[in-house]
């Protein structure tokens, strides 16, 4: 059998007993560690932002107008 198979089965077999709060919580903690993974694969594009936010006074300088060359 496939190991996330068996993983799957094995938590569904842990929540049969649980009450519907519980269950909310188990949902809940499957949602963090999506985001966690998400943000931990993002590291990169957090890092592009904080760029962006550095260079944006240079980008936006007002004393500059592009279309008077």
């Amino acid at each position: 059998m496939d190991i996330a198979f068996n993983n799957k089965e094995t938590i569904s077999k842990h929540l049969d007993g649980l009450t519907p709060e519980l269950i909310q919580e188990v949902v809940d903690f499957i949602e963090f560690l999506k985001i966690k993974r998400m943000e931990r694969g993002n590291s990169s594009q957090g890092a592009l932002l904080l760029q962006q936010k550095g260079l944006d006074r240079i980008w936006h300088n007002e004393s500059e107008d592009l279309y008077a060359l």
